[in-house]
C-alpha cells in the first residue's frame, strides 16, 4: 500500500494555489508560513491517515486540516473575511463526485466538510482570525 498524503496535498495545492482571491488580490497558499507573509493566506496543517483496507482493496481515510488566516492591524477587521474566504475554498475542495481532486494513482471515493472553527488571536497591536477546517476523505489506492 502507498501512502496518498503527497498525492492528496498536491491536489489541494493545485486546487487552491491562483483561484481563491479576496478583494481582487490572490490568497497565498502555502505549506510552510514565509516570515514576511502578508494576510490573508492559507497554510496547510496536518494530514492524520487511517488505513481501511477492505478484502479488494487498500482504502484510506484522510483528515487534511487547513488554516484560513486573516489579520488586522489596530482594531480594524472581523471574521467576515476569513468567512468569505472559507466559503470559497470549501467549494474548492468539497465538490460533487464527478469533480472530486484527480489525484495519481489513487481515486477519491468521498470528500466531506468535517468542521470548521474559527479562533480570535489578539494581540498589542493587531488581531488575527484563524478559521480551521477540516475535510474528510475516502481514498483508495488504484
Amino acid at each position: 500500500m502507498n501512502l496518498p498524503n503527497k498525492a492528496l496535498q498536491t491536489a489541494y495545492y493545485q486546487a487552491l494555489n491562483g483561484n481563491i482571491s479576496y478583494g481582487g488580490s490572490n490568497v497565498p497558499v502555502n505549506d510552510v508560513v514565509p516570515k514576511d507573509a502578508d494576510y490573508p493566506f492559507i497554510v496547510f496543517v496536518s494530514q492524520n491517515v487511517v488505513e481501511q483496507p477492505t478484502k479488494d482493496d487498500f482504502g484510506t481515510e484522510i483528515v487534511f486540516e487547513l488554516d484560513v488566516v486573516t489579520g488586522f492591524e489596530g482594531s480594524f477587521g472581523g471574521k467576515s473575511q476569513a468567512y468569505d474566504i472559507s466559503d470559497d475554498v470549501v467549494q474548492a475542495i468539497r465538490t460533487r463526485t464527478a469533480n472530486y481532486l484527480s489525484l495519481s494513482g489513487f481515486t477519491m471515493v468521498t470528500t466531506t466538510l468535517d468542521s470548521s472553527f474559527i479562533l480570535q488571536e489578539d494581540y498589542e497591536n493587531y488581531v488575527l482570525y484563524i478559521n480551521k477546517l477540516r475535510f474528510r476523505h475516502k481514498i483508495q489506492e488504484n
